[in-house]
């Protein structure tokens, strides 16, 4: 993905399946309570690498304000059809979340982002996730892909129980 991203149109789909994808993740979300903001041809797909970094540098070195930054900025892609690719973008993030964003900043110059990232990528491989989302529960049991929420209540409950 270019820095600067691509409009979805770049894909190859034709106007209206892309509008019948779209319409249907809308509704999947909505079911869930979730308001994905409406894309279209023209919506700019992001360069999501720098928020995966800063998320992932995050986890580790803040983790007291990791979940907050980590659904500031989904909620920012996707209910709020915002660039989490621009730093300006990702630095308000960080500061509504709590974070220090001048040391996130130097994190992500340092390359400290990026070796949170591989690591996470390296843990993800270990466990065999192959795609997202993926969700892990007690430690060792592993779903990849999406899946309907009683599913998960399900593994969730497998995880839970005494062996």
């Amino acid at each position: 993905m270019p820095p600067a991203g691509l409009p979805l149109a770049s894909l190859g789909y034709e106007p209206a399946e892309l509008a019948a994808m779209m319409a249907n993740l809308r509704r999947q979300a909505a079911a869930e309570g979730i308001d994905f903001a409406p894309r279209s041809a023209a919506s700019l797909l992001v360069n999501t690498h720098r928020a995966l970094a800063a998320s992932a540098w995050a986890q580790v070195e803040v983790p007291v304000c990791f979940e907050a930054f980590h659904g500031a900025i989904f909620r920012a892609n996707f209910c709020e059809d915002r660039n989490i690719g621009d730093p300006a973008v990702l630095r308000d993030l960080a500061v509504a979340a709590g974070l220090d964003a001048a040391r996130m900043e130097a994190a992500l110059e340092d390359d400290a982002g990026e070796a949170a990232l591989r690591e996470a990528a390296i843990e993800a491989r270990r466990r065999s996730i192959t795609a997202v989302p993926a969700f892990v529960f007690g430690g060792s049991l592993v779903i990849v892909g999406a899946h309907p929420p009683a599913a998960l209540v399900q593994a969730a409950e497998r995880a839970a129980a005494p062996r």
